[in-house]
């Protein structure tokens, strides 16, 4: 079996080298997630600057009621990327099953690098959402791709710690610019708002907390991000990513072998895993979707093993888009769809959107003058929480996370209501809830969904279970970020807090009762569970 699986001469397992390469891969794909949280959190620290600017504004904007800056253009600008991720989930099954996993993330970064590049250089409303929505696509793309990617090359004992890194790359992109946001903040912007563009009676500090007015002007002064320098940094990393994806990464053996190329397959194992055995077990696995039950090209080497497993996939029946959303709902598939949709329900639903929304309000009643450091130090916990969570996700286990996530944020949003309808106060308890909650959501909640959406779905629908649920989840996004605001002002801030903290309940019955633990099971275990 040794020699059967060994193949070709030369062929050899990696030995303890392999997951070290398995780490390099991981930190190579994950360049993706990571610009994708580069994508999602622009608009924090740039969509002032294009709203309010006098030198680079590019929306127009007013000032609102309650002080701080509107505009409908921006207000498109920043939710309309959910709509490209909709898109871009959809293209990612058919990406991924056709060229493969590599390539699905590959190709990924050209329209990236060129809409970031696009709206560093251009200025029209229309020109920049065309780019915004284009790069949402990107995004959406490999969003499913990476965890399907990561999940097929990590070998079953540290899957849980590779697949969670997707998320802490994620919290590290909306981190990074947010430092960059503030680092690069220029003192005494001047603004397109005059001294009394609040009312009567009211001054710049009425707009925004760090303003003032310039004597000289009349107009409102201010620190402001220069948001084109922040778009050529998100062209430059799309760049990047190409070139790394491109000359670095390999294909997935699960793929190779959908394609009926079993010494590519096996080629790709021995590279990722420490011993013949561990690498013969997961080929084993692999083959059912590509040759026959008897294994027989298992025991050919390299080259003819690929003939053998390329005659039988090309003589088997291609499905239809149609058959794989079809079999989404069959016996042995719905219980794993069901489940991976509603984490992502979960997810999106469960409030974090609207504590990163009102973080900066908290920050400023806490004390806090200066809300980008603000910003900064609350993606520092973010990042920090989700690291530990890497730690933990083969030691702990997906399961006890999701619970202690969600009973976490249960209690937070809880606290958070209470805060809000005393007035907004005791400050200090909102700071210690805004903190509980992000620690609770990047433990569990953050990284699982995504982890788990890689795991419990059989080869053979991986790719489109991982795109619908992909789609489901930027969907709820798009209507969270769209309605939000319109929700809190119709059931107040403290009326949210307490539907969240319903929502987590709820969310936290689901999972005690219907997912599975997965940790250390490899994917022909996980698919006994159902």
């Amino acid at each position: 079996t040794r020699e059967g699986l060994l193949g070709e001469a030369g062929d050899a397992p990696a030995g303890k080298s392999a997951v070290y390469y398995t780490l390099f891969l991981t930190g190579v794909a994950t360049i993706a997630p990571a610009y994708f949280g580069y994508t999602l959190g622009f608009t924090s620290p740039s969509l002032l600057p294009m709203e309010a600017s006098k030198a680079h504004g590019v929306f127009p904007s007013s000032v609102a009621d309650a002080g701080g800056i509107g505009s409908t253009q921006g207000s498109y600008f920043g939710s309309l990327v959910n709509v490209g991720c909709m898109i871009g989930g959809l293209l990612s099954a058919p990406v991924s099953n056709l060229a493969g996993r590599k390539w699905a993330i590959t190709l990924a970064a050209v329209p990236w690098c060129l809409s970031w590049a696009w709206i560093a250089y251009r200025s029209t409303f229309a020109e920049l959402v065309v780019a915004r929505i284009l790069s949402g696509i990107a995004t959406g793309i490999v969003s499913a791709a990476v965890p399907t990617f990561l999940n097929e090359v990590a070998p079953t004992s540290i899957r849980g710690a590779v697949g969670a890194v997707n998320q802490l790359a994620v919290t590290v992109g909306i981190w990074l610019v947010y430092f960059l946001g503030f680092m690069l903040e220029e003192k005494g912007q001047l603004t397109v708002y005059s001294c009394d563009a609040a009312g009567p009676n009211k001054g710049c500090e009425d707009i925004v907390k760090e303003w003032s007015c310039d004597a000289d002007t009349h107009k409102c002064v201010g620190p402001l991000s220069s948001w084109r320098d922040l778009a050529w940094v998100a062209s430059g990393i799309g760049a990047l990513m190409f070139v790394c994806a491109l000359t670095l990464l390999p294909e997935t053996p699960a793929f190779l072998a959908s394609k009926g190329k079993l010494g590519a397959a096996r080629r790709v194992l021995l590279q990722l895993r420490e011993t013949v055995e561990e690498a013969e077990r997961d080929l084993q696995s692999l083959q059912p979707a590509a040759i026959n039950d008897e294994g027989v090209a298992a025991m050919l080497p390299s080259a003819e093993a690929d003939a053998a497993g390329m005659k039988h996939a090309e003589a088997a029946n291609r499905p239809t888009a149609f058959d794989q959303l079809r079999a989404l709902f069959e016996k042995g598939v719905r219980m794993q769809f069901g489940i991976g949709c509603a984490l992502m329900l979960a997810q999106q639903f469960s409030g974090i959107n609207a504590v990163i929304f009102f973080s900066s309000e908290i920050l400023v009643e806490a004390g806090m003058d200066n809300t980008s450091l603000g910003t900064v130090i609350i993606g520092s916990v973010q990042v920090g929480a989700t690291a530990v969570s890497v730690l933990l996700m083969d030691r702990a286990g997906r399961r006890p996370l999701l619970l202690f996530s969600l009973a976490a944020m249960m209690c937070s949003a809880g606290l958070m209501a209470v805060f809000f309808f005393n007035g907004k106060n005791p400050p200090a308890l909102a700071l210690v809830a805004l903190m509980c909650y992000i620690i609770g959501f990047s433990l569990g909640l953050g990284p699982i969904p995504w982890l788990i959406m890689g795991e419990i779905f059989p080869t053979h629908v991986r790719a489109a279970a991982s795109a619908v649920a992909t789609v489901l989840n930027w969907t709820c996004s798009f209507i969270v970020t769209l309605t939000f605001q319109d929700l809190a002002d119709a059931m107040t801030p403290g009326g949210v807090f307490t539907a969240f903290a319903a929502i987590c309940l709820f969310f936290f019955a689901f999972v005690f009762k219907y997912v599975p633990e997965t940790r250390g099971k490899t994917f022909e275990e996980i698919a006994s569970l159902f």
